[in-house]
């Protein structure tokens, strides 16, 4: 009897050793492909390529336009694509050996491992940014402060990228002093890393521009003067506050206190400024800045058809048609959000647990309220439209010489259609390890070449040119992607492996 159960507990044991090494294996390989899936995904390094770009637009070269419409196009390629492996499911087995690995990690004092917490983590990233980019600062940074709070023991990179973005958008909002709290937490908790550089260098900004301030204070300037010097050193609520305190206003100060204002997030106040100063005559010059600025926020920050029809308009008069057109072909190389989409029409899957369905449903109700403050802004802005007498243009009607200029710049270019449906025209595409790097005139856009489906001409008579990493260069007017990921032309009969494919273009 007691060789008996002896053998039995044997059997156990071994049963258990044989169920818990494979259940490792599962979790391993799913944080492993996670891991992967998620850094192609979220591009931390990029972020902080972009964030650097973005500062020294906002100190040194402040109305750089083409630099704006460059680094919005590559902001919209980070945390911006749909990546279904990257839905973690965890069944009953996987359960298991999570908790095994959990408790050797606990033995070892290391954190446990949870995936599903990551991926939740991902998501509410994705929220944040997409608001910091649009700037909704207020949004992003009350965002970023819950990511905070949940992780407040990681040394991930989720954490030095939600420390960095939230003092950047405290430093957007004026909020200095805590913005220097969490911008130092970066650069002592992540030394040596692109994270902790950008940290000093916001850090520095804010030291310098606090130094100049009190000198400035201190040499008794004029207001016209400390205005103007408080908006080139980033302070845009001191430069509000100054002023303000001026009896009147001259082009160019109001023009100040309209990019102060935008800065600020305050974006129906500041068009309205714009409005008024694109109709003014005095001043053709800052007439051609406000106008280049209701460009830039009806394309990219605050989109409004009825805004950009008047400033094309408007552009054309004042003979700054050149920027327009760089600004609309910028516009069609940025990638549409998917991040609310996906998680406002996302289901809570039965495979889920109770407490996994309610924690979903708590974000979207996080992000809907979110989603209304921001349209709060939106509400505004069409306020100001039908004050100013702005014509309305609606949502699905296409002024008539966008459409004809549209159809005119579609000959040799190539239609790019990605996995969840959106597409994007670019005339050169190259590829460089796992990037698409989309060319379009001086813009250009990387997103993960994996989530690329399709690629056709957009001149039906014409082919383009496929080049391979050996040299070899065949032409065809598509090229799809195949299920086992190679691809495949109109007339192929072998696939060009996905390793070998290099460059695209007319």
């Amino acid at each position: 009897m007691r060789k008996l159960f002896l053998f039995f507990l044997f059997g156990f044991f071994l049963f258990f050793f044989v169920l818990s090494s494979q259940a490792i294996v599962g979790v391993k390989l799913q944080e492993l492909r996670f891991g992967i899936l998620r850094d192609q995904l979220m591009n931390y390094e990029l972020s902080s390529q972009t964030l650097r770009e973005r500062l020294k637009q906002m100190f040194l070269s402040k109305d750089d336009y083409l630099t704006e419409i460059k680094v919005n196009i590559l902001e919209s390629g980070i945390m911006n694509s749909e990546l279904q492996e990257t839905d973690i499911r965890i069944g009953y087995r996987d359960r298991l050996g999570l908790a095994v690995i959990n408790f050797v990690r606990l033995l070892n004092f290391k954190p446990s491992l949870e995936l599903e917490e990551q991926q939740k983590t991902i998501l509410r990233l994705q929220f944040a940014f997409y608001m910091e980019r649009t700037r909704k600062f207020p949004i992003a940074s009350k965002k970023y402060q819950e990511l905070e709070d949940d992780n407040q023991n990681s040394l991930s990179d989720e954490m030095a990228f939600t420390l960095l973005h939230h003092g950047y958008c405290l430093v957007m909002m004026g909020d200095r002093d805590r913005a220097f709290v969490k911008l130092t937490k970066v650069r002592d908790l992540f030394p040596g890393t692109h994270y902790a550089e950008n940290a000093s260098l916001l850090i520095s900004f804010i030291e310098e521009n606090k130094k100049k301030k009190e000198d400035l204070k201190s040499k008794s300037k004029k207001p016209e003067e400390l205005a103007y010097s408080l908006f080139q050193s980033g302070d845009y609520e001191e430069t509000l506050r100054t002023l303000e305190s001026l009896p009147s206003l001259t082009k160019d100060q109001s023009y100040i206190k309209a990019r102060a204002m935008e800065e600020l997030g305050r974006t129906s106040n500041a068009v309205q400024e714009y409005i008024q100063l694109v109709k003014q005559k005095e001043n053709r010059d800052v007439a051609v800045r406000a106008n280049r600025r209701l460009l830039l926020i009806g394309n990219f920050y605050q989109e409004n058809k009825s805004i950009v029809a008047f400033s094309k308009a408007e552009a054309m008069r004042l003979g700054d048609s050149k920027a327009a057109e760089n600004i609309e072909e910028g516009k069609s190389l940025v990638l549409k959000p998917v991040i609310i989409e996906k998680i406002l029409s996302s289901s809570s899957s039965e495979t889920l647990s109770k407490d996994e369905r309610q924690e979903i449903e708590n974000i979207k109700e996080s992000i809907k309220l979110s989603l209304n403050e921001a349209k709060d802004e939106e509400t505004k802005l069409a306020e100001v439209v039908t004050r100013e007498k702005i014509p309305e243009v609606k949502e699905n009607e296409i002024p008539e010489k966008q459409e004809t200029k549209t159809k005119e710049t579609l000959f040799k270019q190539i239609k790019v259609k990605l996995r969840d449906g959106r597409e994007i025209l670019c005339d050169q595409f190259h590829v460089e390890g796992g990037l698409a790097i989309l060319k379009l005139g001086d813009f250009g856009l990387n997103l993960p070449l994996d989530i690329v489906q399709r690629l056709e001409s957009q001149n039906k008579g014409a082919n383009f040119k496929i080049k391979q990493s050996n040299g070899n260069i065949t032409e065809s007017s598509i090229l799809t992607r195949t299920e086992q990921g190679d691809w495949i032309g109109k007339n192929d009969k072998e696939p060009i492996p996905n390793s070998e494919l290099k460059e695209i273009w007319f």
